[in-house]
């Protein structure tokens, strides 16, 4: 314990020197300087002065995963136990790969965003504290994007009247890779993924949910099958990290 408190004042000494001499300051810039560097020592004081337990906690809390490459996937199950996805394909993988429980995998190839309410039983039985929510794979040329935005809203509008203690987050949909999609189907490409995005940050504002974008979960085009639309195991790596960071 006394090594604890040590180093939880050293470091805090030693980030009052580097605060200091840097001309960085957690107090009020509208300040003096003298009153500046005054503010942030007292401020460096209080934290060395915690409880080094409670300190420890919230470190933990906050840095579960510093970076992707630590991020284990092994640990998935125990992670997501008490998080229901509810999707398509896309998601229907992480039950295929067993990187997730299947009973926490509400997705179904195909499925659109308005088939979704066949899963609201299950989603009762389960009590999830949280609902990830992505659809747009199969959407994108099915139906327009109004009739998406206002399934999607009444989708988690029933959801909430069930379930009104869960939290909810709606994923963007997942980019495409445009030169493989346009083979199959050229209303498949990332200006349609682009229009059903601003569809769902509009869900979001509507129904008060969370909104989770996708921007940076593609790292590489190497990440995509051959269709340019499913996703490869190590996307989910990245997809699962950027969730424990951020639900």
């Amino acid at each position: 314990m006394k090594k604890k408190k040590f180093f939880v004042i050293m470091t805090a000494l030693f980030s009052s020197s580097l605060v200091l001499n840097s001309g960085v300051f957690a107090a009020d810039t509208s300040k003096p300087r003298d009153e500046q560097i005054k503010w942030t020592i007292n401020f460096l004081k209080k934290q060395a002065n915690q409880n080094i337990d409670d300190v420890e906690e919230e470190i933990n809390k906050v840095n579960k995963d510093t970076s992707i490459e630590k991020f284990d996937m092994s640990k998935a199950k125990s992670r997501f136990e008490d998080v229901v996805f509810l999707g398509d394909s896309i998601t229907e993988y992480l039950k295929q790969a067993n990187i997730l429980d299947a009973s926490s995998v509400l997705a179904v190839k195909g499925e659109h965003v308005n088939n979704a309410k066949k899963h609201l039983k299950e989603i009762k039985n389960l009590k999830p504290k949280q609902i990830v929510i992505l659809y747009g794979a199969n959407d994108i040329n099915s139906s327009s994007p109004e009739a998406y935005k206002e399934s999607y809203i009444d989708l988690i509008k029933t959801i909430k009247k069930e379930n009104p203690k869960v939290k909810i987050y709606v994923q963007a949909p997942i980019p495409v890779d445009d030169s493989k999609t346009v083979n199959k189907d050229a209303r498949i490409n990332n200006e349609s993924v682009k229009n059903l995005t601003e569809k769902v940050k509009e869900v979001a504002k509507v129904t008060g949910v969370g909104y989770l974008p996708s921007e940076g979960l593609i790292t590489s085009k190497s990440l995509y099958e051959p269709d340019g639309i499913h996703l490869k195991y190590n996307f989910y790596k990245n997809w699962l990290f950027y969730l424990s960071e951020n639900i």
